[in-house]
């Protein structure tokens, strides 16, 4: 059984999806890290971000390996593996998010996805996993929320962890990443026609992992979700 989990950030689709894979006991790929991955790259090079083309990207791919495991996706750089930490910076975010303009690259890593899973079974989290990757998946999920809760949710993350942050400013960041990944002239962000949207805005990670369990298992009866 394929299984796409897609949204926005902020909304809850990582625990969800990674929920999916300890339940059922199958591999969990997060197509994000491998953006986030090349983004880190990015960013250690002198250049910036303002020409981030298919020609800077291209060189860094063989760089990085992608490793789908239950409950979680593991990247490894040059043959080591990387902290997850490191992957998940504010930084490391936006250069993922210009990564992500690049249509050949696009192109490229989802291409790469469909090798990596083959016939398997799999959990597959994105923002066009359901689309673009595997159209064809027997599952599809779309988890949203409203960006103010989404930005709620990234402002409480960070100063759990110890990080100073401004609510308005999250907000205006996830409005800007929103608008640009909508507005793509290939691979614009938007549900399956398919996908049964979960909408997490007013409840708790338990609650909304639940119901999209609840999805799986009637799928599993041969109920219609």
């Amino acid at each position: 059984m394929k299984i796409t989990v897609d949204g926005p950030a902020g909304s809850g689709k990582s625990y969800i999806a990674k929920g999916i894979s300890l339940e059922l006991g199958i591999p969990y790929l997060e197509t994000g890290l491998a953006y986030r991955a090349v983004g880190f790259l990015l960013l250690k090079q002198e250049e910036g971000l303002e020409e981030v083309s298919w020609e800077r990207i291209q060189p860094l791919l063989s760089r990085i390996e992608i490793l789908p495991d239950i409950g979680k996706t593991r990247i490894f750089i040059d043959g080591l593996e990387v902290k997850e930490e490191l992957l998940r910076s504010e930084e490391v975010g936006r250069a993922a998010s210009v990564v992500g303009t690049v249509p050949q690259f696009r192109e490229y890593i989802n291409e790469l996805f469909r090798r990596l899973i083959g016939n398997r079974q799999a959990v597959v989290e994105g923002r066009d996993a359901g689309t673009h990757i595997f159209p064809e998946a027997d599952i599809k999920l779309f988890i949203t929320a409203s960006p103010e809760e989404r930005a709620r949710r990234r402002w409480k993350q960070l100063m759990d962890q110890g990080i100073e942050a401004d609510m308005k400013e999250i907000l205006e960041k996830i409005l800007e990443r929103d608008k640009r990944d909508r507005e793509r002239e290939k691979y614009p962000f938007r549900p399956a026609e398919d996908a049964i949207v979960i909408d997490t805005t007013n409840i708790g990670p338990e609650e909304s992992l639940e119901m999209a369990l609840s999805v799986v298992r009637k799928a599993e009866d041969g109920k219609a979700p």
